[in-house]
């Protein structure tokens, strides 16, 4: 009787706790096990500059609601498999499913195993990438599409958008054996990227893998007259396919006319251009812009 009252003590204490510091739950559903998942909503992508507050998150039959910071945090829900405790005789679970609504539109989902403990939600309004807090490392494959001496962006296969993480000056860089540097890459380059997971959910380099230069060959180049242009793209009336197609200008991309190197903001609306590009789908990068006909 003595160490229920403790128990039923010490389960009123954390509900305090939770409640006060990470958004508050609503418990819709009984709970099942002694678990306890806190997280934080970081918004990203098309909710870039959003406010990660009163986003509506269910686990497990319950809902909570994310604070003016985006904390949210669930008590009593399974224990992961293999795990026992003393409060609890419940089926065991092996993972948690996430999901994230609002009236703005959000409508996403995740899944999480079931012995995290803490989560960065990376948000956008219908994908959410879920990472626990103290992973070792994640992994990202596909096309570069921005690099610098401190980061590098890629267009990763596994989530299909663009993520970021630090390059530092111990992040190894290398193509087979030999060992490169951050001014070695190139946007279009393909890589296999290993980072850490930091307390926020961004990511550090310490490995990248030069797997193939210029794209591994996804190479597409464009002709016709300049639609619309700015310091970060060029938008051009392809001849080949009768439409607009856009590339992104980075710092890398060689712009001339002749063999006079020049600046996007040279470029005008009307001048005809052959534009070397590396990419796929819709996200093309400008490795090349060639002034052929200035306009009017």
């Amino acid at each position: 009787m003595k160490r229920t009252s403790i128990l039923v003590a010490v389960a009123l204490a954390l509900t305090f706790l939770l409640s006060g510091c990470h958004g508050e739950s609503s418990l819709t559903a009984p709970s099942t096990g002694s678990h306890v998942l806190t997280g934080q909503v970081v918004p990203v992508g098309d909710l870039a500059g959003s406010s990660p507050a009163g986003i509506t998150v269910t686990c497990s039959g319950q809902v909570g609601t994310t604070d003016a910071a985006g904390r949210f945090a669930f008590m009593g829900l399974p224990d992961a498999a293999g795990q026992s405790t003393i409060l609890s005789t419940a089926a065991s679970s092996s993972s948690f499913k996430l999901s994230f609504s609002r009236k703005d539109g959000i409508n996403a989902s995740g899944s999480v195993g079931a012995d995290a403990a803490s989560v960065v939600v990376q948000l956008q309004k219908t994908q959410a990438s879920i990472l626990v807090t103290g992973l070792s490392k994640r992994e990202l494959e596909g096309l570069i599409t921005k690099i610098s001496a401190t980061s590098i962006t890629v267009n990763d296969a596994s989530t299909g958008g663009e993520v970021t993480a630090a390059i530092t000056s111990s992040t190894v860089i290398r193509k087979g054996n030999q060992t490169l540097k951050a001014t070695n890459l190139n946007v279009g380059d393909r890589v296999h990227v290993k980072a850490s997971v930091n307390a926020d959910g961004s990511l550090t380099a310490f490995e990248i893998m030069l797997q193939q230069s210029g794209g591994g060959g996804q190479t597409q180049e464009l002709e016709g007259l300049i639609t619309a242009v700015s310091d970060t793209s060029i938008t051009v009336n392809n001849a080949s396919t009768g439409g607009p197609v856009t590339a992104i200008i980075t710092g890398d991309t060689v712009i001339r006319k002749g063999n006079t190197t020049i600046a996007a903001k040279d470029l005008k609306v009307g001048d005809q251009v052959h534009v070397k590009t590396v990419g796929s789908g819709d996200t093309l990068t400008a490795t090349e812009i060639i002034v052929q006909n200035p306009g009017s």
